[in-house]
């Protein structure tokens, strides 16, 4: 066991730079990666996590479904729900 996690880390025998990066270090460009690309698309609120998918009108924020301050907050929204919000835009633009 504590061997294969030396491995892992290239620190075991043969040259120990050429066994870390094909090791562990071979993962540091696809952490980085993951990192930005996550970054990007969390909510922008502070300290959530969560995929935020939805756009907060007239800023440039985009939000989770819990801190937006439009959408129900539930999992989907009711056909009732989707008219009001319609209604409301059609009644905003005219």
């Amino acid at each position: 066991m504590i061997n294969d996690l030396l491995t892992l880390f290239g620190l075991t025998a043969g040259s120990r730079w050429n066994l870390f990066w094909g090791g562990i270090g071979s993962c540091l460009s696809e952490f980085a990666i993951l990192g930005i690309v996550w970054h990007k698309l969390n909510c922008h609120a502070r300290g959530c996590y969560r995929i935020g998918l939805h756009h907060v009108e007239g800023t440039p924020y985009i939000t989770c479904r819990k801190h937006h301050p439009v959408h129900p907050g539930s999992r989907s929204a009711t056909s009732e729900q989707i008219a009001q919000a319609h209604a409301a835009a059609i009644q905003a633009t005219s």
